[in-house]
């Protein structure tokens, strides 16, 4: 008598979300990131926190409504105006400079133990993520980086989830033997 492979023995390869699913920002919040108070108020030190409340709420619906993701000066330029400030390019650039990913993201608890044991069970994994073209190196940064065969990104492909072309382009980047 043979037995079927049960379901775990015959995943081949799994897409993965990367915000909210393999990572998540430190202190709860995506956009701006967590420094963007900070940096600002070392520029403007006039700001208050009611003005930050009105800046971010207006961030976030420039956000929702942006397909693929805006550039992120686009976005600090349109929440800051809305508080009556021009930023000068410099605050943008710091609004924008590189710091460790681990200074603003982390991974959730069981997220390296299970991408471990999917590459060990020789499982293919691709992200499907509708983010800015840095993600892989954010992942590089969080030690997920190399887990990833492909990255289906909004701001490169164009087009956001769940439009088909977001995950055709993981799919055929990872082209699993058929069954």
């Amino acid at each position: 008598m043979t037995t079927s492979p049960s379901p775990q023995e015959d995943l081949r390869a799994v897409l993965f979300d990367s915000g909210d699913v393999l990572m998540q920002p430190i202190g709860g919040r995506w956009n701006p990131r967590a420094d963007f108070e900070q940096t600002v108020l070392a520029h403007v030190p006039s700001i208050t926190s009611d003005q930050f409340a009105e800046a971010i709420a207006a961030g976030d619906r420039f956000l929702a409504s942006s397909s693929p993701e805006p550039e992120p000066d686009d976005c600090h330029r349109l929440m800051l105006r809305h508080v009556g400030v021009d930023p000068p390019s410099e605050l943008l650039a710091d609004l924008s400079r590189e710091v460790p990913p681990a200074t603003l993201l982390e991974t959730y608890p069981e997220v390296m133990s299970t991408l471990q044991e999917l590459s060990r069970r020789g499982v293919r994994m691709a992200v499907v993520s509708d983010a800015w073209p840095n993600l892989p190196d954010l992942h590089a940064g969080l030690g997920i980086g190399r887990f990833f065969e492909a990255y289906a990104i909004s701001a490169v492909l164009g087009c956001n989830k769940p439009d088909p072309r977001m995950y055709h382009h993981a799919s055929t980047a990872l082209s699993p033997e058929p069954a």
